[in-house]
């Protein structure tokens, strides 16, 4: 009999500002909302952990219909400071 890994998923509810980063993340096993949110996610333990401390480096991008988590990337011309 083989032993299969159990991979733990978790539950993610996000709401989102006009340019879709994130202004509320949820994260949990189960997560539990008392209020609407925009998206829903299920995602594994790594983005998790990284959504719980750094959800403010993501935000929700809409590819047709399907939504999708991805990480901002900041471009800084030469000679010019990020705005904070």
């Amino acid at each position: 009999m083989d032993i299969v890994e159990e991979k733990i998923v978790f539950q993610v509810f996000v709401t989102v500002k006009d340019n879709g980063e994130l202004s509320t993340c949820e994260v949990g096993v189960p997560a539990v909302r008392n209020e609407p949110a925009d998206f829903f996610f299920i995602v594994d333990e790594d983005l998790a952990n990284d959504l719980k401390e750094n959800a403010n480096n993501y935000k929700v991008v809409l590819n047709g219909m399907k939504p999708k988590l991805v990480t901002i990337t900041q471009t800084v011309e030469e000679g010019t400071l990020p705005e904070n």
